[in-house]
């Protein structure tokens, strides 16, 4: 698993847990089926790698802020969009 897979995983791992959810839970609410939301968390596959409909979904489930999921440091990032890439 690359690291920023290993990265995604430990995000989506961690924020199901402080919301006190299940897999089955956060796959409901995305609308996805359990089996389908697990693949995700073990890293069999990519968020990067799905449609960006079916990302969004799991970022609202696990109200989750889509650039801190994505992007290694999202805040820093969305700052310098506003600073023009500074």
């Amino acid at each position: 698993m690359d690291e920023i897979t290993k990265r995604q995983v430990t995000i989506m791992k961690k924020r199901r847990k402080e919301m006190g959810f299940t897999q089955g839970d956060i796959a409901e609410e995305a609308g996805i089926t359990l089996q389908q939301y697990q693949n995700f968390e073990y890293g069999r596959r990519k968020i990067a790698n799905c449609s960006t409909i079916l990302a969004l979904r799991i970022c609202a489930a696990l109200e989750l802020d889509p650039y801190e999921l994505v992007f290694e440091n999202g805040r820093d990032f969305i700052k310098r969009i506003r600073d023009g890439l500074k």
